[in-house]
C-alpha cells in the first residue's frame, strides 16, 4: 500500500474527503520526537544460476560481462561467443567433460570446473579476447589489416599460452575420488554425475572407462511422487527415492502392471475405449442407414 496506507479506504483525490486522512498536521520549522531507530544488517543476494536456457542467451549477448565501452559495443554487434550453431555443443561439451552438472534444471559448477578457473589465465575466463580476435577480424574485412600478421599473433599467443600452462605449479587435486579401481588400468575412479545420472570415470583420460552407477528416470515414487533413480545391473536394478523408498525393479514393475499399471496407462487405455466405443457408435449407425435403404 505504501503512502497509501494512511489514508483510509475511500481515499480519493477530491477536496470535500481531505478530512478522511490521517496524517498529523505538520507546520514548517516544528520540531518532532525520534520515537524509535533500528539498524538492520543484510547481504545482497547473489545472482541466479544458469540455466541451459538462460546461459544459452548469457553466450549469446556477454557484453554485460565487459566494461570497456568500445569491446561492449564489438560483442554486441556481432554473435556473442561461439554461433547459433555451436553454442548448445558448448554446452554438451561441458556437460561431458564433468565441468557442470544439472540439479533440478540450474547447472552448478563441479568442483573440477572450480579448480580450473582458479588455474587458468584470466584472459580465458573473459569474453574481452572474443571481442578483440572480433574487432581484428573486422579490420581484416575492410581491409585495414594483415590476416597473415593476425593469424601469427594469434600462433604467438596460443605458444605462449601452453608454455605457461606447462610450467605451472598449479595441481588439480579431485574432490571425487572413491576406492573403486579402474578394472581397465587399475587407477582409482572418479564418480560424478552425469547429465543422465551417476558415473564411475577412470582418473586417466587417455584410459576412458566408465561405468553407470545410477540413471534418472521418469518414474514417480509410490509414497513421495518424486522422480526415483535407477540403481544397479541386471536383476540388481533398484529403484531408489531421496525419501527412502527403495525396491527392486522387477517387483516394482510387477506390482505397477497387476494394479493397472501407471497414470499413463490408464489414460492410453480409457482413451482405448473411448475410441473403440465412437467406432462401435458408427458401427451402428451405418447398419441402421443399410437397413432402411
Amino acid at each position: 500500500a505504501g503512502w497509501r496506507a494512511v489514508y483510509d479506504r475511500s481515499f480519493s483525490f477530491e477536496e470535500d474527503e481531505e478530512d478522511t486522512q490521517s496524517l498529523p498536521q505538520v507546520v514548517q520549522g516544528q520540531r518532532l520526537k525520534v520515537a524509535d531507530v533500528r539498524v538492520t544488517a543484510g547481504k545482497t543476494p547473489p545472482p541466479p544460476r544458469y540455466t541451459e536456457a538462460t546461459l544459452l542467451t548469457a553466450m549469446e549477448h556477454p557484453q554485460g560481462q565487459v566494461e570497456d565501452k568500445n569491446l561492449r559495443k564489438i560483442l554486441e554487434e556481432t554473435s556473442g561467443l561461439g554461433t547459433p550453431a555451436t553454442r548448445a555443443d558448448i554446452i554438451e561439451k561441458l556437460y561431458n567433460a564433468y565441468y557442470m552438472e544439472n540439479r533440478d534444471n540450474v547447472i552448478h559448477p563441479t568442483q573440477k570446473a572450480i579448480q580450473l578457473m582458479e588455474i587458468v589465465p584470466s584472459e580465458l575466463k573473459e569474453p574481452m579476447l572474443t571481442a578483440r580476435w572480433e574487432r581484428e577480424l573486422e579490420a581484416i574485412a575492410a581491409g585495414k589489416s594483415d590476416d597473415k600478421a593476425f593469424l601469427k599473433e594469434i600462433r604467438t599467443y596460443a605458444s605462449e599460452l601452453v608454455k605457461t600452462v606447462k610450467n605451472s605449479t598449479a595441481e588439480y587435486h579431485p574432490d571425487n575420488l572413491t576406492r573403486t579401481p579402474c578394472p581397465e588400468c587399475g587407477k582409482m575412479m572418479l564418480e560424478v554425475n552425469g547429465k543422465h545420472g551417476k558415473l564411475l570415470i577412470c582418473q586417466d583420460r587417455e584410459c576412458g572407462y566408465k561405468k553407470n552407477i545410477s540413471r534418472k528416470t521418469n518414474v514417480r515414487c509410490p509414497e513421495c511422487h518424486k522422480v526415483m533413480d535407477l540403481f544397479g545391473e541386471g536383476e540388481k536394478k533398484m529403484y531408489i527415492c531421496p525419501c527412502g523408498f527403495r525396491e527392486k525393479a522387477d517387483a516394482f514393475h510387477k506390482k505397477r502392471k497387476e494394479h493397472g499399471g501407471s497414470k499413463r496407462d490408464v489414460q492410453k487405455y480409457l482413451r482405448s475405449q473411448k475410441e473403440e466405443a465412437e467406432l462401435s457408435s458408427l458401427a451402428k449407425a451405418l447398419q441402421e442407414a443399410m437397413k432402411q435403404k
